[in-house]
């Protein structure tokens, strides 16, 4: 059987939209992936969660204390989550790209933008997926969104938006 991680950023405090995607999921994800500025502790999205969580610390994380990105493995893949300011992600993903490359990644999560993204990037090996903002979405329209990722036993990764 495959893998189901829950990607979300950007609450900003918001509880409430944080919790639509909590239970959305709740029992059906492998792992919680949080790319920053969620302005709670990694204690409090550990304790919201019943799967591991990897987190990044975002640029409005004031009281994080935490690790600015995380790498781990799940499903064949190697994963990297950043909050993506440090990265220059309002101008393209290229840095971003590059460092995901010296890291051995083949799959990377970010947020700060606020808008949704997903992109392939078949040469190098690499996806790169946004969720957007849970709580503050700056694209047009802008509507609250997060990310389910599936990780299919055959190496297939197969992304799904959703929309508050």
């Amino acid at each position: 059987m495959g893998k189901k991680i829950l990607v979300v950023s950007d609450n900003h405090g918001n509880w409430a939209n944080l919790n639509v995607a909590l239970e959305f999921m709740k029992g059906k994800m492998d792992a919680l992936v949080h790319c920053g500025d969620s302005e709670f502790t990694p204690e409090m999205l550990r304790g919201m969660a019943d799967c591991p969580v990897y987190l990044a610390e975002g640029n409005c994380d004031y009281y994080f204390a935490g690790d600015s990105e995380d790498i781990f493995e799940l499903g064949g893949h190697v994963c990297f989550v950043t909050h993506g300011n440090q990265y220059g992600v309002n101008w393209g993903e290229d840095e971003l790209l590059d460092k995901a490359l010296e890291m051995g990644a083949d799959i990377v999560f970010y947020g700060h933008t606020h808008v949704p993204a997903y992109h392939v990037y078949e040469e190098e090996g690499v996806t790169i997926f946004n969720p957007g903002s849970i709580a503050q979405p700056r694209q047009d329209p802008p509507v609250p969104s997060f990310l389910v990722v599936e990780l299919k036993e055959d190496g297939e990764v197969e992304p799904h938006f959703y929309k508050l």
